[in-house]
């Protein structure tokens, strides 16, 4: 009550002040950074995964199935040294069977039956040559937190080891080490063959 008092006087006052007028224009403010250089990102084998086919079988019926580790390799060219990290859209989104900020969705059957997920984890970092760590930021770049793997909804970069402070960088190797899961069939239906159905658009942002 006493917070709302002020305000509620201060409003009568105004009000009743007919010599106060309102403000006749009010200002837009743009801000942003054109950078000198450009990254580009590249998968090998054209960013395909493919785990095969796989027996129902062989599958658990009251756990998550852990399928076998695929890998790709991901470099990011810069034209010049640069401030960049990765930002990671998962495009099926909300599919994936256990709901955490590194899960990336496996796709749905009949429409409600969440599938699984797959993970993402860059290995052997490289950059300029020399071995980095992988860190996360959740605020745009502001703060950085130590991270191993790519999440949704965040950005990936990297930092000297036993560092948080993104470094600039001309080229990032690594190898992506992609794994997928598959959760348990006695919540799936498994009568006719099943397509995994992931997809994953990683992004170069420019910090």
């Amino acid at each position: 009550m006493k917070a709302f008092l002020p305000t509620c006087t201060a409003t009568l006052l105004l009000a009743a002040a007919s010599i106060v007028q309102a403000a006749s224009s009010t200002d837009l403010t743009v801000k942003g950074t054109i950078t000198p250089s450009a990254c580009s990102p590249a998968l090998s084998n054209g960013g395909s995964l493919d785990f095969g086919k796989i027996s129902s079988s062989d599958l658990r019926k009251d756990r998550p199935t852990y399928l076998p580790r695929q890998t790709l390799q991901m470099t990011v060219t810069c034209e010049g040294a640069t401030m960049m990290a990765l930002e990671a859209k998962d495009n099926r989104e909300g599919t994936e069977s256990s709901n955490d900020y590194y899960n990336f969705g496996l796709g749905l059957i009949n429409g409600t039956e969440r599938l699984g997920y797959l993970t993402i984890s860059p290995m052997n970092r490289v950059a300029d040559g020399v071995g980095v760590s992988g860190i996360v930021s959740w605020d745009g770049g502001t703060t950085w937190e130590r991270e191993p793997m790519i999440v949704d909804n965040g950005l990936y970069s990297v930092a000297p080891l036993g560092s948080l402070t993104p470094i600039p960088v001309t080229l990032l190797t690594t190898d992506l080490s992609v794994s997928g899961v598959i959760a348990p069939t006695q919540n799936l239906t498994l009568d006719n063959e099943v397509n995994m159905d992931g997809s994953v658009t990683i992004t170069v942002r420019y910090l």
